[in-house]
């Protein structure tokens, strides 16, 4: 299919290695601008470096780290899904676990980064990229059949909510089974077969999610939450169904 074959990026650079670690960084907010603050960080892009600055300290070398991937003011999500995130996420439609999660402190871009914004079209995060992803591999999928299910969970004070659930109140307990392994109990999952219905049932879970103030971020997220896609995937004329998940965490 020609169609599909166009939309794989040009660019994928990420190895078999199980687990990759990126860093972004943002540019300076309004706060930060009003108290003249300085940008202390730069990068060297081709070698994935990041080189810290001590202010004031002009004789100090900065301090010099390397991840798997960097990421600097001006580069898109766009960009950042394509090289990063897509290989992980094809994968996930073969069959295999993936699970793509944002870390940072109070105000860093982690609802930037995974929730985005419609415009400009390259800044659009990483979930609602991953939904466009995965169904329009189900829509190239030849002879496969596809079952596409949601969860979305939120961690708040070491307790378990269902954001997705009749009572987003009740409190859920972990459990571990020999063949399931780690799972949450009375965790509701629903049905999904577009990219528009994850995208409302996103929605709904967000907007139950525990928010507070913060002196970074008035409407800064209190909690960790987990939205994973669960996958069946069955080759017709077959017996065998794979199951896979996409897991997409935002640490508070």
């Amino acid at each position: 299919n020609v169609e599909c074959l166009r939309r794989r990026p040009e660019r994928l650079y990420m190895g078999s290695e199980s687990v990759k670690v990126v860093v972004r960084c943002r540019p300076l907010n309004d706060r930060e601008k009003a108290l003249s603050c300085k940008m202390v960080l730069t990068m060297d892009l081709q070698r994935c470096q990041c080189f810290i600055e001590k202010p004031g300290a002009v004789d100090e070398p900065p301090k010099q780290f390397t991840f798997d991937g960097t990421y600097y003011i001006d580069q898109t999500t766009e960009q950042m899904y394509n090289e990063i995130a897509y290989p992980l996420v094809e994968g996930v439609t073969e069959g295999y676990n993936g699970t793509i999660f944002a870390y940072g402190q109070t105000g860093s871009g982690k609802s930037f980064t995974m929730q985005g914004v419609s415009e400009p079209a390259t800044q659009k995060g990483v979930i609602p990229r991953a939904f466009e992803h995965i169904f329009e591999s189900i829509q190239c999928a030849e002879n496969t059949k596809f079952l596409v299910r949601a969860s979305y969970l939120e961690i708040y004070n070491e307790e378990i909510r269902d954001l997705l659930g009749s009572d987003a109140k009740q409190r859920l307990e972990l459990k571990e089974h020999p063949e399931r392994g780690v799972y949450v109990r009375d965790l509701s999952m629903h049905t999904v077969h577009s990219v528009g219905e994850c995208e409302r049932i996103i929605e709904k879970g967000w907007r139950n999610r525990a928010v507070g103030y913060t002196l970074m971020n008035k409407d800064s997220s209190r909690s960790h939450s987990i939205f994973t896609i669960h996958l069946e995937i069955c080759s017709t004329g077959e017996l065998i169904i794979s199951l896979s998940s996409l897991y997409l965490f935002s640490l508070c």
